[in-house]
């Protein structure tokens, strides 16, 4: 004879053993997915592979902004990984580093970006559907328009490059940089900038998507006036101090988007 109260019992234990399985699950799948490192791809042109005063290199080659922002993450308890396959400046191809680095992201396997020398927004609209696929980045750090001079096809350019980056992955997080000048002013930049900054990014966020943007361009000002000792090459790439600078600019852009909870 079954006796009904223990049955009950059991079939109640089971339950509540079930229920408790199904959290423990829950929380370790929510603690692995949380352990994903995010993955950040930093694209653009020269002044992303942090050149310097190429083909001389007198000027230490040290990552450019990448370096430091590697250090400000870390510091801040960001899980993180650099991606993409640029192999510039090691591949020689406007002349190779000769000094060591004091902070060697190869040996960290961070060294990892889109970044290549002399390519302009139309370059890098041509690859970035590829990479994206490639690269599979959570955000993207984007400074590019440069050396198109800012003009109007970059403008297209920039929309048709975000337009591939949401399509990829709606929740990419974009962070599109206001570029840095030239050692002698450009109108023609600061027009590229203001639609960057006032038509750009506010269009895409109207429509509820991930992309902010953070300015480049001051930190080789002083007193609101192009400083060209700030130029490493007294053309257009930045000095270990000014690279400095924008590592710290694109790492305060990172924790509005993306700030660490507890």
């Amino acid at each position: 004879m079954v006796n009904q109260g223990n049955d009950s019992n059991v079939k109640k234990h089971l339950r509540t053993f079930c229920v408790a399985m199904t959290l423990v699950m829950a929380a370790f799948s929510s603690s692995a997915q949380a352990a994903e490192p995010l993955r950040i791809m930093c694209l653009g042109d020269s002044i992303t592979a942090g050149y310097t005063d190429n083909p001389q290199w007198q000027v230490p080659f040290e990552f450019g902004y990448r370096s430091s922002l590697y250090k400000k993450l870390l510091a801040a308890g960001y899980e993180f990984k650099f991606v993409g396959s640029g192999a510039e400046p090691w591949s020689g191809i406007f002349g190779t580093p000769s000094n060591a680095p004091a902070f060697d992201l190869r040996q960290l396997e961070q060294d990892f970006h889109r970044g290549y020398g002399g390519w302009g927004t139309k370059e890098i609209l041509a690859h970035i559907g590829a990479w994206l696929a490639t690269d599979r980045p959570d955000m993207v750090l984007l400074m590019a328009g440069i050396n198109d001079g800012g003009n109007l096809d970059a403008r297209r350019n920039l929309n048709d490059i975000f337009q591939r980056i949401v399509a990829a992955n709606p929740a990419t997080e974009v962070i599109v940089a206001q570029i840095t000048p030239m050692a002698n002013y450009s109108p023609t930049l600061a027009d590229y900038n203001a639609y960057i900054r006032e038509t750009l990014v506010p269009a895409y966020q109207a429509q509820g998507l991930r992309v902010s943007t953070v300015d480049q361009y001051a930190n080789l000002l002083v007193a609101g006036v192009i400083d060209p000792t700030r130029f490493s090459n007294g053309i257009n790439h930045p000095d270990a101090a000014t690279y400095d600078r924008m590592a710290q600019t694109w790492f305060e852009g990172i924790q509005r988007v993306h700030p660490l909870t507890p």
